[in-house]
């Protein structure tokens, strides 16, 4: 099972093999998007960071399913511009897209 991940009026839901994750909107701090150039070849990556109001937070990335259309969907509850997620840049730094 791959993992993948979705948006609803619930909250942000990561499925993993070990199981579904809810995080749900009272309980999230921030939302933010970031780039990273990983080694050795500097590819691209982009992940998403769910900070939960008790501090701790959890990270998804762009290989998890749905991750493009979760961005989407949680700059648009927060009411957010939606940062062009091809064109993020690791020196663009953190881009809160919620609240």
């Amino acid at each position: 099972m791959a993992s993948r991940m979705f948006v609803d009026d619930i909250g942000i839901s990561l499925a993993e093999v070990a199981g579904t994750v809810l995080h749900r909107w009272p309980e999230i701090a921030e939302v933010s998007v970031q780039a990273w150039l990983l080694p050795p070849e500097n590819q691209r990556f982009v992940e998403m960071d769910i900070s939960h109001v008790s501090g701790d937070f959890v990270t998804a990335d762009e290989l998890f399913e749905g991750f493009y259309d979760a961005v989407t969907a949680v700059a648009a509850q927060a009411g957010a511009r939606l940062p062009d997620l091809s064109a993020l840049d690791p020196s663009d730094g953190v881009v809160q897209i919620y609240p």
